[in-house]
This record gives structure tokens, sequence and C-alpha cells, in this order.
């Protein structure tokens, strides 16, 4: 069973984690498509990248292991040239980490973290020279220090090739390690509401949109995926609405994720109910996660065009009873005179 959340392909297809890096005075990581070639107009070059056996590449679309505190573990990795000319290629290990878009990606190579227990032989500096066609595995070390902390330790293992005269552009592409340290596993999340705002239709009391940004963090030590629902309703539960936000399919910990759904509602003054965040496990972690987390939600829900109707309306009544009044007044009468 392959595990729908990695980013890396199998065997002879290029991993899907590409990162693009374009080095001036800084450098900067963005993901890109998972075809790896060179830029429009260069000498078109073309690689992959998997896991692999130093007997060559495996149907594995990720490396994953799970470590003890001091231990160490090996592995490997292939790296193919796919194009018509010999090429160097770079190769850095980096720690993992998921941005706002949901992609797993690397941070800087060097950084602390899980990344730096990574090493790569079969290099020359940090590069591999492959000839056109040529197949190389690269075997990998995983140290883990004794004092690593217990639970998902996210890192990858980027290769990637440089072109460019002036401005060099870097494309990369990947192999995830998803790196376990044993011990006590404990999954949590926590929700908040960050704003919550309602808008309301031009037609007068017709359902408007109540728009509720939150934010989910990963409190516990291994990743979690999570299901989110919002349920509302006015005064005396009238008005109940129901809606299913976007699905997060991976935080890893110590990260946080800001998501925006929209619920249909009747305008009712107010709103109140809940927000329920929902965890799950991710692919084929073997994590039980933990009960849902429920955060109280209120939001003031009023029509303007609506109360602009009522008040409309209220005068007109008002101006049509004053009117009817002067009507059904009595006259004075008068004395007569002799």
């Amino acid at each position: 069973m392959t595990d729908p959340h990695s980013s890396v392909a199998p065997r002879h297809r290029t991993v899907a984690v590409r990162l693009a890096t374009l080095t001036a005075l800084a450098a900067a990581f963005v993901c890109l498509p998972s075809n790896a070639n060179a830029e429009e107009g260069a000498a078109e070059i073309e690689w992959s990248v998997g896991p692999a056996s130093m007997d060559g590449p495996d149907q594995r679309i990720s490396l994953r292991h799970t470590v003890e505190p001091g231990a160490r573990v090996e592995d490997a990795i292939a790296v193919t040239n796919l194009s018509e000319a010999a090429s160097a290629f770079t190769v850095t290990t980096g720690s993992g980490m998921v941005g706002q878009e949901g992609v797993f990606d690397i941070g800087e190579p060097g950084a602390e973290g899980p990344g730096r227990w990574i090493a790569v032989g079969g290099l020359d500096g940090d590069e591999v020279t492959l000839d056109a066609g040529e197949t190389r595995i690269l075997p990998v070390a995983i140290s883990v220090p004794i004092n690593a902390t217990p639970g998902d330790q996210p890192a990858g293992i980027a290769v990637g090739v440089s072109q460019g005269e002036g401005l060099t552009v870097t494309h990369r592409i990947g192999v995830r390690v998803h790196l376990r340290v044993a011990g006590e596993v404990t999954p949590g999340l926590t929700a908040r509401i960050v704003k919550a705002s309602f808008t309301p239709s031009w037609i007068p009391f017709a359902p408007g949109t109540a728009t509720i940004e939150y934010e989910i963090a990963n409190v516990g030590n291994v990743r979690l995926g999570a299901t989110v629902a919002a349920l509302a309703a006015g005064p005396l539960g009238l008005g109940k609405a129901h809606a299913d936000g976007e699905p997060l399919t991976e935080l890893l910990p110590g990260e946080k994720a800001t998501r925006e759904m929209a619920l249909r509602a009747v305008p009712i003054v107010r709103l109140n109910g809940t927000l329920a965040v929902t965890p799950v496990a991710v692919g084929n972690d073997g994590v039980r996660p933990p009960g849902p987390v429920t955060v109280a939600l209120s939001v003031s829900a009023l029509s303007a065009t609506g109360i602009a109707l009522v008040i409309v309306l209220l005068a007109a009544a008002a101006i049509t009873l004053s009117r009817r009044s002067g009507r059904r007044a009595p006259r004075p009468r008068t004395a007569d005179t002799a």
C-alpha cells in the first residue's frame, strides 16, 4: 500500500517534490511540477531520483524508518540521468516542512533539525556526475542523536542541477524521508477561530455568507490530518446551518495552518454554534488520532436591506395610522348665539 500523502514517486518516475531556487544574493524555495528538466532554451537535462536498495531502484515511495535515539540506520537512493549528455547533480539534505498550501518542502541545507542527521555517500563534495542514461546508487545513513525528541522528524534528500549565467536557476527534485524517533507517541491538535464575519445578501432576509477563518495547530509529536465542520443557528435554534471545510491533508508537529470556510445562513440577528476539528491519521502512519476538538463560534448576522425594509414599512404604517386618526377625530361644536 502506498502513502497517498507522500511527495515521492515510484521507480522510473520523478518524485513529486520539486524545489526551484533562484540564487543571486539570496535563495528562495518554491514547488514545481514533477518532470525535472532545464530551463527552456537551454540544453535539456532530465533526471529522476527515488528510494533504492544497493541492488537498484525499488518500489518504495519514500524512505521510512523508526529509529531509537542514538541509533543509526542505512538506506539508499537511486539517481538517474535521463538526458542525452553527462551532467553533474548537486545532492543536499534538509528538514521537512508543510507550507500553507499543504505541500511538503525541505528547508535550507545545513539548518538545524533532522536534515542534518542524514549523510549521503558516493559524492564528490556535494555532487554526483552521471553519464547519459546512467543510474547511480547512493548510500544513505541516518544517525539519530541520543537526545532526539521522540515522534516524527521529517526530512528530505534533494537532487538538483543549476544552469544560467550571472543569475543561476537551480531545479531540484527529492526523496521524502519519513523518520520517526522511537518513544511515546502523543498526537494532538488544537484549534481557534481567528475571525468570523457575515456578508448579507442584497435581497432582504435572504441567506447570506458567514466567513470563518480558523487556525489549527499540531501540538503533538506526530503528523496528523483533519476534517473540519461548522454548525450554527440563530436564537432558539432557528435557521440551522452546516458546512464542511476543506480537509487538512497533513500538519507536521509544531506547525500551524490557517484556513477559511464559508457557511450559508439566514440573517437571524446572531449565529451561535461550533467549529469541530476531527484529527485523522495520515497514510500508513498507524497513529491512533485523538478525539475531535470543538471551538465555540459566534457571529453577528444582520440583513442591512432587511432592516431598511422594516424601517420603511414601519414608517409607512405610522403615517397611515396617523392619517386615519386625524380623519376620525370629532369636530369641535360651536355655541348657539341669539
